[in-house]
């Protein structure tokens, strides 16, 4: 299974499919600062305890700061069979709407 990168924009669009899955991999304080609408906290360091329940949805997008830890997280995950999408750029390239709090 391959890793691919997806811009922004196709994010919104995949959002907008449904059965998408964003998984933030900042850590929590990070992440309440600034996220993707809709998207779910699971830290780095955490990532592999919490893997498993990602099965029920189609497509997994992932998302960190710059891209590099969601890279090597989507290469686990793909490697079991999970379609995994990662935002390039990390969300220092996202432009898209946020949410915080």
């Amino acid at each position: 299974m391959s890793l691919d990168l997806v811009s922004p924009k196709e994010v919104l669009e995949y959002i907008r499919q449904g059965k998408t899955l964003i998984v933030d991999l900042r850590e929590r304080e990070e992440y309440e600062k600034r996220r993707i609408p809709g998207a779910v906290s699971v830290p780095y360091d955490s990532f592999d305890e919490h893997a498993r329940v990602f099965g029920h949805y189609e497509i997994i997008i992932l998302c960190c700061e710059r891209g590099a830890a969601s890279l090597l997280a989507g290469r686990r995950l793909s490697e079991k069979g999970y379609r995994v999408l990662s935002l390039g750029g990390g969300m220092e390239a996202w432009r898209g709407p946020t949410i915080s709090g």
